[in-house]
């Protein structure tokens, strides 16, 4: 019959594998951090493409093609290492956002063909970029959802709110100078640039609480050198609705929001080379454990078998009382004593590790209520993915509440949809 050290060692290895499982999902995620940021930069040139007064736009669109189609080999090739017969937890979920994720990609050719031959408006272009990086943001939540550590949980529900964030400013990036190079302002674009802006903010205020105090510093050190005055002295005149048509106000908006933009793109690259460390410190960390429990069993084979799996667990609390009752099972005292602290160290550990991912998932529940939401209108009223989420955003500026409380208001009103036909 196996005993409970025998138990343990099989814990222990299959949590080296889950470990393994979530390091190449880590490298993933720094794969499509990467991506993203390559596609947030062509989706903003995109926008000023051809504009008057910089010939060199087009030229630097085009490299922001070339890196973006870098980057997305990257991606592609850190798919090949996560295989669906790998037993990886919440493989489902995962392998879904996966193919969502591809088939996003898939668009990218038609996508800037229509720039090229500037057969799309910019909003167009914006909107359908805008399906591919929120088709990739989606990945990196069920990777932080599917997450078996607490430690790179935080980290990756950072990463997650980093990005987020950093995507609601290249979207208000595009917007504004879209309406800087038309010279003029809508009040439904004034509503999405207010409603990308307080989001912004809800995203940066979750990154800080789940990122650590390295990572905090760094962060603020960096936020007090970006153009904030400058764009934000720019709002206000997109808010006034005076400015001239002026390609130059275009340019220089782009210019501030894009120098943002790559400054929190180097705290997002030092987040994910952190979330690789913290993946193999984990596996160093359980392989010294499991060899520390393979020595126990080893001692054991040399000597009486142990009572059973049951017995071995009651009263693991019980200190002395349990070392004499595995001693009288005719184990050595010292040997008891070792396999009683394993056992013990096991326990808290596993309630430390519940408890800090009950806490850190608690962050995700937003947007899984949002992607309810979601789900709830797009089966009731015939909608796409993206349909639905417009749906939920502009009833979000409208109503001037937040996008989950929407969500939620949905969700508990699911009965009452009406279903089409």
């Amino acid at each position: 019959m196996q005993t409970a050290i025998g138990y343990l060692v099989a814990a222990r290895r299959y949590e080296i594998h889950e470990l393994e499982q979530l390091n190449r999902t880590c490298e993933l995620v720094h794969a499509v951090s990467a991506l993203v940021h390559g596609l947030q930069a062509e989706r903003g040139r995109s926008t000023v493409y051809r504009l008057p007064g910089d010939p060199c736009v087009a030229a630097r669109w085009d490299e922001s093609i070339t890196a973006s189609d870098s980057a997305k080999q990257n991606v592609l090739e850190g798919l090949e290492k996560i295989k669906p017969g790998d037993g990886l937890a919440g493989g489902s979920r995962l392998f879904t956002r996966i193919a969502i994720a591809v088939n996003a990609l898939e668009d990218l050719p038609v996508i800037r063909d229509s720039v090229r031959r500037q057969t799309c408006t910019p909003a167009q272009s914006t909107e359908r970029y805008n399906r591919v990086v929120g088709a990739l943001l989606a990945l990196v939540f069920e990777a932080a959802d599917v997450t078996v550590d607490p430690t790179v949980s935080r980290l990756l529900v950072a990463l997650l709110n980093l990005m987020q964030g950093k995507e609601f400013v290249g979207q208000e990036r595009a917007t504004g100078a879209r309406v800087f190079a038309a010279g003029l302002v809508s009040a439904d674009d004034l509503r999405f640039l207010t409603h990308l802006v307080e989001h912004q903010a809800q995203c940066f205020e979750r990154f800080e609480l789940f990122c650590g105090e390295s990572i905090l510093t760094q962060w603020q050190a960096l936020e007090a050198t970006m153009p904030l005055a400058e764009i934000a002295r720019m709002r206000g005149m997109l808010r006034s609705k005076r400015f001239p048509v002026d390609s130059g106000l275009a340019v220089a908006w782009f210019e501030h929001c894009t120098r943002r933009i790559n400054d929190i793109y180097l705290v997002e690259t030092f987040l994910t080379t952190s979330l690789q460390q913290a993946c193999r410190a984990r596996v160093a960390h359980t392989q010294s454990a499991l060899e520390d429990q393979q020595a126990l069993l080893a001692a054991l084979s040399s000597s009486e078998p142990l009572s059973a799996l049951s017995a071995m667990i009651v009263g693991l609390d019980q200190g002395d009382s349990q070392v004499g009752a595995l001693a009288n099972d005719g184990t050595e005292p010292r040997l008891a004593r070792a396999i009683a602290d394993t056992l013990q160290t096991q326990t808290r550990q596993l309630q430390v590790v519940s408890e800090e991912l009950a806490y850190v998932r608690a962050a995700l529940d937003e947007r899984k209520l949002i992607e309810r939401a979601k789900g709830l209108l797009m089966a009731h009223q015939c909608l796409s993915e993206e349909q639905a989420y417009s749906q939920l955003r502009d009833q979000a500026m409208s109503q001037g509440r937040r996008l989950v409380e929407v969500a939620q208001a949905v969700v508990a009103a699911a009965g009452l949809l009406p279903t089409q036909p």
